[in-house]
């Protein structure tokens, strides 16, 4: 029993250390890019140290021997670029980025085969023993008169140096020298910060996902009984208005829907991650195309700590990966052609995150070269994809649209990062599963911006509640922009499709049965109404024939066999038991393309 316990609590520690170790070396990748565009940031540089030594420590004393020899050749060099020992190259940076990518593997390999897989360092470790090898350790006669020498450091910058940088390593292999009194007084003020932060972070716990998914499916179950609650409350109300006993049933039920929204809020808040998880990776992506193709690329991140919900945040990771490879390739020019067009040499790509409203937006811009319309044009034609005078008929926003579609692509050559034709329908697609949006604007020579909107959370929504016939439909409200009483009179047609003048635009329009279900577009009724709708840039009226109301409502999946109904994206249990669809308007512009 006492053998089982000790196992047990081994294994916690594990799972623990592997928890910090990934979070460690997200950090460690944008630390090491910022640190090679600022090398003088000795705080940061001692941060990243830091990290080092933490897996180094921890891993050693879990027996994994690997990752401790890796982590201590790391921390040898680091060590030596904070003492100025060491003068900070790209060369060095490729190294350093290397074992990082190495140590993501053996970390791996432990997380999927629960110890440490023998790995083959002896090229790795020998590549950090040479970059070591090139530097002579500092003398101060030999730099007394260079002060501008790089390898020297000066009075002003020993000043910077945080105390941290003289505490002695706690390796058995290291020369362990004991610093002077007044550094020992910055090393306990030190300490005694970290203390603080300890206690700090005592004030947090790690749930397992599953926990919360379970909180999360309990609180939509919640929300369903409190829609019925709610909705028997008014007819029992109306009924009986004006006894003491529904007053008091109107207490209970306004007090239930109270506390049930703030639970709601709050577990949805326990989901939420910074979106700056995902960002982090950027930096490393960015500087290794770069220097593969001998660019020069800064990338600005803005809005990381805006939150979305985790189901989110490990969707959209992919689309991102392949929106900001091809800024890098496609968009930023080389120096030289940057130099021509009167541009710095250094291109920009800039990666931001912002909510708005029940939606998060994030945009990808740059300052490239931007996309060619004309170009993009003759190859729609080319691929049969639209006519020239439906080309024509469009405008430079919905022929670069033509990007999206499978196989498309303009590149006259074929990269490793880019090239096929294949990618932007795949961002495309995994953004509309997440029942979001993504729009382009560029202008050639100029730059292009990619703006994508998403849910901030998938599980529960506003839904406008409308009725077509004998059924009732749920329209996500985040795609509804307004709504307008509709006479049949009103309806025009232009090019034999049906179409209504909404102040100064003409707007297409179509009955939301016959989309789904290919019923005749009315019924002889004197009014209906018109749900105006938008994806991206198009817009769409839906005549439905009546409005019912605005109500948060929980998605529910329907299964593999009626999953994937076109226009569908799920189902909802209404507060009187019934089940509605509700609708994907992603989808629905793609089912009313064929009809329009």
């Amino acid at each position: 029993m006492a053998d089982d316990f000790a196992l047990d609590e081994m294994q916690a520690i594990v799972d623990e250390f592997m928890v910090e170790a990934d979070e460690l070396m997200s950090q460690l990748d944008a630390d090491l890019v910022t640190i090679e565009k600022t090398p003088d940031d000795l705080e940061l540089l001692n941060r990243i140290f830091r990290s080092a030594h933490t897996i180094k420590g921890t891993s050693g004393f879990l027996g994994f021997t690997n990752l401790s020899s890796l982590t201590h050749h790391m921390e040898d060099v680091l060590n030596r670029l904070r003492k100025s020992e060491l003068t900070l190259s790209a060369d060095l940076m490729d190294v350093l980025l290397e074992s990082v990518d190495i140590l993501k593997e053996m970390l791996a390999d432990i997380a999927n085969e629960g110890h440490e897989v023998d790995r083959d360092l002896t090229d790795i470790l020998a590549k950090l023993e040479s970059v070591q090898g090139e530097a002579e350790p500092p003398s101060q006669d030999k730099h007394e008169d260079k002060p501008d020498s790089p390898k020297a450091v000066s009075s002003k910058t020993k000043k910077k140096i945080p105390e941290e940088t003289t505490e002695p390593l706690s390796d058995d292999n290291a020369k362990v020298t004991a610093p002077s009194q007044p550094q020992e007084k910055k090393t306990d003020e030190v300490r005694k910060k970290e203390f603080l932060e300890r206690r700090k972070a005592d004030k947090t716990i790690r749930v397992d996902v599953q926990r919360l998914d379970s909180l999360m499916d309990m609180v939509g179950e919640l929300v369903l009984g409190r829609n019925a609650l709610v909705q028997l409350e008014r007819k029992i109300g109306a009924r009986w208005e004006g006894e003491d006993e529904i007053e008091k049933l109107n207490q209970a039920s306004t007090q239930v829907s109270f506390i049930t929204t703030e639970l709601q809020m709050a577990v949805m808040q326990l989901r939420m991650l910074p979106v700056g998880n995902v960002f982090n990776k950027f930096p490393r992506v960015v500087r290794d195309l770069a220097r593969d193709q001998g660019k020069k690329i800064d990338l600005k991140l803005i809005g990381e700590d805006t939150e979305l919900d985790k189901t989110v945040i490990e969707e959209i990771g992919d689309p991102l990966v392949h929106l900001i490879r091809n800024s890098c390739d496609h968009g930023i020019e080389t120096p030289d052609v940057r130099k021509e067009l009167g541009k710095p040499e250094n291109g920009t790509i800039e990666l931001t995150a912002a909510q708005e409203g029940s939606n998060i937006v994030i945009t990808i811009s740059d300052d490239g070269r931007g996309i060619d319309v004309d170009r993009v044009a003759e190859k729609a034609i080319e691929k049969g994809l639209a006519t020239t005078d439906e080309i024509a008929a469009m405008s430079d926003r919905d022929i670069m649209r033509f990007i999206f579609n499978p196989g498309f692509s303009t590149a006259a050559v074929v990269t490793d990062v880019s090239g096929r034709g294949v990618g932007m329908d795949v961002v495309r697609t995994n953004i509309e599963k997440l029942n979001g949006t993504i729009d382009i604007e560029s202008e050639k020579n100029q730059g292009t911006k990619m703006t994508i909107k998403l849910p901030l959370t998938l599980a529960i929504i506003q839904g406008l509640l409308v009725k077509s016939g004998d059924d009732i439909f749920v329209i996500p409200l985040s795609a509804v922009s307004e709504t307008v009483k509709l006479n049949p009179d009103a309806v025009s047609f232009v090019n034999k499709k049906e179409v209504i003048r909404l102040r100064d635009t003409v707007l297409p329009v179509l009955n939301l049965r016959e989309i789904l279900f290919t019923e005749p577009s009315y019924d002889e009724q004197e009014t209906s109404y018109v749900v105006v709708v938008g994806f991206a840039e198009k817009r769409l009226g839906l005549i439905v024939d009546e409005l019912l109301g605005q109500e948060e409502v929980v998605i529910k999946s329907m299964g593999d066999y009626l999953g994937n109904t076109p226009g569908i994206a799920g189902a909802t249990i209404m507060g009187d038991g019934r089940i509605r669809l509700i609708v994907d308007v992603g989808g629905l512009f793609k089912l009313v393309s064929s009809l329009m």
